[in-house]
């Protein structure tokens, strides 16, 4: 196993291998610090807009239980008549 180092690290083939792997690397550690950076900064406003999407399905959901209030009243109301 030593011999194989020392003859990569001496040729060009083993220059270009070493330079590959470490671009590899640098991409590989670029790529997971900008995942972490935005995940944590997106996972911020996501929560924030499931929170107002939540409270506009809660009004939704009221307005339809009034409509259907409206309504039988309306209903009753036309019985009467």
């Amino acid at each position: 196993m030593n011999i194989l180092t020392t003859i990569l690290a001496k040729t060009t083939t083993g220059a270009i291998i070493e330079i590959i792997v470490l671009l590899l690397l640098a991409g590989l550690i670029a790529y997971l610090t900008a995942y972490f950076y935005y995940k944590a900064v997106y996972m911020k406003k996501i929560d924030t807009l499931e929170k107002e999407k939540s409270d506009l399905q809660r009004k939704v959901t009221d307005q339809e239980r009034a409509i259907s209030e409206l309504n039988n009243k309306v209903a009753e109301l036309e019985k009467k008549e």
